[in-house]
């Protein structure tokens, strides 16, 4: 994780309005695109996964397995993604978690409180990040139907306090930074008065063995790499539940070798499943978003030698 984005000059200057209205803009299409699929909602009080590019795990209890659609996050679960991998998280007031690369984010804790059963629900969790790049956002139509939210998020030096909004964060072992896109939060640090950032592209930030400086402003340059940071890319490996393309790594002819092969990508971060076939079995990786992101996962699989994937195929699952 580079802190280059966060570790450039502010901008002392306000961002030209249209400028940030656009920004807006594409803020809101990713997490539109995403709702428009057939994917997993959250169910009471858990965290879902929604999407996940791959490869990318969830580990419970010390224990590792590769991230899935419709998985139910718990309490301590942390999610984790490798280079060049996003995860998209759904909590269960609809609001998105998105995580970019070299991630690991943590649950706390999550309390859902519904004082009225057709009445609006009340959202209260710890959250914390580890390590790399996270981007929050609330549904609209969960605002419309008035539940609340008060949410912590843990960072190395700092947290931030969230009642209702749209930002990007990351850590590392070099910084903590902050910047809002909308709404409004809040930035406590140690027993220091909180920062309060409530203007779009309000930005904070703070280097290891380097005083705190006050908040700034991002310029567009540095605004436009942290929205890329956390957003999904298409064809580059995306599963969601509904995807009907798969990725088959292999055709074996022993339950014994499909299932070791099975084991190896799993551990690398990849949803594999067997299945036996015309009396062999296939190792397939399941759920993919489309073709090309079928054909993107095998060229993964093939170009890590330790997996021992040298042939495979793309096919279209049938309903």
């Amino acid at each position: 994780m580079s802190p280059s984005t966060a570790s450039q000059p502010l901008s002392a200057t306000r961002m030209p309005s249209r400028w940030v209205r656009h920004s807006l803009a594409l803020l809101m299409l990713g997490a539109g695109l995403w709702a428009s699929q057939g994917v997993a909602r959250a169910a009471s009080d858990s965290t879902v996964v929604e999407a996940i590019q791959l490869p990318a795990w969830v580990e419970r209890n010390g224990q590792r397995r590769p991230a899935e659609p419709g998985v139910q996050l718990r309490d301590n679960d942390k999610a984790i993604t490798a280079g060049n991998s996003r995860m998209l998280l759904r909590m269960s007031d609809r609001s998105t978690i998105k995580l970019g690369e070299k991630t690991k984010f943590q649950i706390e804790t999550v309390t859902v409180r519904k004082p009225q059963a057709a009445g609006p629900s009340e959202l209260s969790a710890t959250l914390r990040l580890v390590t790399g790049v996270f981007r929050y956002a609330t549904d609209y139509s969960s605002k419309a139907l008035g539940n609340k939210r008060e949410l912590n998020l843990k960072m190395a030096t700092a947290t931030v306090g969230i009642r209702g909004t749209d930002f990007w964060s990351m850590t590392d072992a070099e910084h903590d930074a902050v910047c809002m896109f909308e709404g409004k939060v809040e930035v406590v640090r140690d027993a220091k008065p909180g920062v309060m950032l409530d203007k779009p592209g309000a930005f904070w930030a703070v280097f290891t063995g380097e005083p705190e400086k006050p908040a700034g402003q991002a310029t567009p340059d540095q605004l436009a790499k942290f929205i890329t940071q956390a957003e999904m890319q298409p064809g580059q490996g995306i599963v969601l539940q509904g995807g009907r393309w798969r990725t088959v790594a292999g055709v074996l002819p022993s339950g014994a070798q499909a299932n070791a092969l099975r084991t190896s990508l799993q551990t690398a971060g990849y949803p594999a499943k067997v299945v036996a076939k015309d009396g062999k079995f296939e190792v397939r990786i399941n759920q993919l978003a489309t073709r090309e992101d079928a054909e993107a996962v095998l060229k993964q699989l093939q170009a890590n030698a330790a997996l021992g994937v040298t042939d495979g195929r793309v096919a279209l699952a049938t309903r």
